[in-house]
């Protein structure tokens, strides 16, 4: 299929989008000029059932790769119709990648999954923008789906991206899980 093809006809984004609230919305997240011509990076598919995750198939990347630890995530995102011009899946640990081709990295609902330490090292390794998105939990969540990598095993604070160069926007009682209500934060870097 050519790329001018795919750019006519290639409307999901615009008719079958997922219903997401606006604070999490991508389309008005991400950068919209040249969205279409970007070299991204999204670290963790994950289930694929988040607010974020679900809306990535929807969106057009020149490039989109894929970077997941857990090998039945892959698969099952292998499924989907994606609608960026090429699609990529890299059964890794992103704490192992030291080439960064891309124009942006996502990052949501990962850092909390490594140590802090390693998520520090990652974050400083990255040079292009970075969007983050993460819970800002006060104690640990219990890991209901099964796969290690989704263990929490860090915490954080607005303070801890604030001090590094980021910009933040604080979600005040965003997530409502287990009884349990908590903020999160966007961090973006540039």
């Amino acid at each position: 299929m050519t790329n001018i093809f795919k750019s006519l006809f290639k409307k999901k984004e615009y008719f079958y989008y997922p219903a997401v609230p606006p604070e999490i919305d991508l389309r008005l997240r991400l950068p919209k000029e040249n969205r279409s011509q970007m070299r991204v990076l999204n670290v963790g598919i994950g289930s694929g059932k988040s607010g974020l995750a679900c809306q990535l198939p929807f969106l057009i990347f020149r490039r989109l790769d894929h970077v997941e630890i857990h090998k039945p995530y892959i698969d099952e995102a292998m499924k989907i119709e994606w609608d960026s011009f090429e699609v990529n899946f890299i059964h890794e640990d992103i704490r192992n990648i030291d080439y960064w081709p891309y124009d942006i990295v996502l990052m949501f609902d990962i850092l909390e999954h490594l140590p802090k330490e390693d998520s520090l090292k990652l974050m400083d390794k990255i040079k292009c923008k970075q969007v983050i998105f993460i819970p800002l939990e006060k104690e640990f969540r219990k890991n209901i789906y099964g796969a290690e990598s989704q263990d929490h095993l860090s915490l954080w604070t607005e303070d801890d991206f604030k001090n590094r160069g980021y910009q933040t926007e604080v979600l005040k009682d965003f997530h409502h899980e287990d009884n349990k209500i908590f903020d999160a934060l966007w961090a973006i870097k540039n």
